[in-house]
């Protein structure tokens, strides 16, 4: 019997041992760094204004693997692990929602909180299925992110938090959900973003003090694995692309950060609300 309980000991404690990995950013987490400058940005700025609209809080993971994580015990348990660790969404509601992309294991997995129906589940299969994977397949990871979740949001979260009936995706033909958003979506969102880049965003002013020019940008001192960004120790500022006048921007919070490929995630301030998740949702492989 002693013998039994030490031989469970030592294959449990390859998982016990690693820890898994804590957020950076509220809105986007490539830690693989697959996803591109463009599709980060529309991204964040999705995932932001789905918050802001609605209050649900979706994110998006990428991870090299789930191994050194202790993910031993499948995807989907490791998903929701994952999801309860940071607490993605309301923790009432349970409302949020995890995108999980495992680049080196060909894994996916859109997590659902506990607080969404049985038909979120086909939605999100469909999903998986047919926006996510197909571009998989063809080598296209970021957009493949980039289309499965804004579907998510929109055909699942958004008609949640309006409490709308989901509809199941039937029959044959065209899928449902790639029908739903289409690639209109995508390139307003992108539009968006770059017309608030061109004219400034928030409270940066619309000309140059020096030069008089447009497009100011706000700037931070890139994180590193060894220095994340953390707060009241990143320094932030506004800086002109036609001449070389820069000011600081005192800001407190985690705010805006960088990814690991040195792109601008903004996320939210505050934290995830402490959801959690019962293993709903869906799984895919390539």
């Amino acid at each position: 019997m002693i013998r039994a309980a030490l031989i469970w000991l030592m294959l449990a404690l390859p998982v016990a041992a690693q820890e898994l990995p804590d957020w950076q950013h509220t809105s986007i987490n490539d830690f693989a760094g697959v996803l591109t400058a463009d599709d980060t940005r529309v991204l964040d700025q999705a995932l932001i204004k789905l918050f802001e609209e609605t209050d649900i809080e979706g994110t998006v993971v990428t991870l090299p693997d789930r191994t050194r994580y202790g993910g031993s015990d499948g995807l989907e348990a490791f998903a929701t692990r994952l999801f309860n660790h940071w607490g993605v969404g309301d923790a009432e509601r349970n409302d949020g929602f995890m995108v999980l992309v495992l680049v080196k294991d060909r894994e996916a997995r859109i997590e659902l909180g506990a607080g969404y129906p049985r038909e979120a589940d086909i939605l999100a299969q469909d999903v998986m299925r047919n926006v996510m994977l197909p571009e998989f397949r063809e080598g296209r990871m970021s957009e493949g992110i980039r289309k499965g979740t804004l579907a998510v949001i929109e055909s699942i979260a958004r008609p949640v938090a309006a409490g709308d009936e989901l509809r199941e995706p039937k029959g044959k033909g065209i899928p449902l959900v790639p029908g739903l958003i289409g690639f209109g979506m995508a390139g307003f969102i992108l539009f968006q973003i770059i017309r608030k880049q061109i004219r400034g965003i928030g409270k940066i002013p619309s000309k140059c003090p020096k030069c008089g020019g447009t497009g100011l940008i706000e700037d931070q001192d890139p994180a590193t694995p060894e220095r994340p960004a953390q707060a009241n120790e990143t320094t932030f500022w506004i800086r002109c692309p036609n001449c070389d006048w820069k000011q600081n921007r005192p800001r407190s919070g985690r705010g805006r950060g960088f990814g690991r490929s040195g792109i601008s995630v903004g996320g939210r301030s505050g934290g995830f609300g402490g959801g959690r998740s019962s293993g709903g949702g869906a799984s895919g492989r390539w």
